[in-house]
C-alpha cells in the first residue's frame, strides 16, 4: 500500500511543477486592493504539440484505499490541473515508468499542479468531495499520440489520511 505525503513545491519539483498564492514573485497591484503572485511554472512542450487544449474535468470522490490500475503520460506537453471547485485531491507519479514504484501527494484546493512531459501519472482523483478542474496541455493538430495509456502488471493500492 502506497502512502501519500503532503504536496509541496519542493518534493514534486523532480515530477512538475506546483504553484499557489503567495509562491513566486507577489506584489499588490490596483492600490492595494488585489494580491498579485506570479507563478514560475514552466510549462514545456514539443514541436508535435502545437495546438492548446482546455479542458474541465468533473469529478466524483473516490472511496480510501485507490486502486491504480492504469497510468497515463503525455509524450510532447506538460499538463496542468488547477482545482475550480472542490477540497483535497490526489496527485501519483511513476517517476521511474510503470514497472517502478509511484509516488503519492495530497495537494489542497489552492494547488495547481503542473506535470513534466512524458511523466507516468494516475488520473485526477477526488478525495473528499465532488471537484471540477481545469486543465490545459498542448495536443498534435490531429489528436494522435498526446496521450499513452499503460496498464500496470499487478494495481497498485493509494492510501490517504482522513480530512
Amino acid at each position: 500500500m502506497i502512502q501519500t505525503r503532503p504536496l509541496t513545491p519542493d518534493t514534486f519539483a523532480p515530477f512538475g511543477h506546483v504553484a499557489r498564492p503567495g509562491l513566486g514573485t507577489v506584489k499588490t497591484i490596483r492600490d492595494g486592493a488585489v494580491r498579485l503572485s506570479k507563478s514560475e511554472t514552466r510549462f514545456r512542450t514539443l514541436p508535435e504539440a502545437a495546438e492548446p487544449a482546455l479542458d474541465f474535468y468533473e469529478v466524483a470522490p473516490d472511496a480510501l484505499p485507490l486502486r491504480a490500475s492504469r497510468i497515463e503520460r503525455h509524450p510532447w506537453s506538460a499538463q496542468l490541473f488547477c482545482p475550480m471547485e472542490g477540497a483535497r485531491w490526489l496527485v501519483a507519479v511513476w517517476p521511474d515508468g510503470p514497472e517502478g514504484a509511484p509516488l503519492a501527494f495530497v495537494a489542497g484546493p489552492q494547488d495547481v499542479v503542473t506535470y513534466a512531459p512524458g511523466l507516468w501519472h494516475h488520473g485526477i482523483v477526488a478525495l473528499d468531495q465532488p471537484a471540477c478542474f481545469a486543465s490545459l496541455m498542448w495536443k498534435s493538430a490531429e489528436g494522435i499520440g498526446d496521450t499513452e495509456f499503460h496498464d500496470l502488471a499487478a494495481p497498485v493500492d493509494i492510501a490517504w489520511p482522513a480530512a
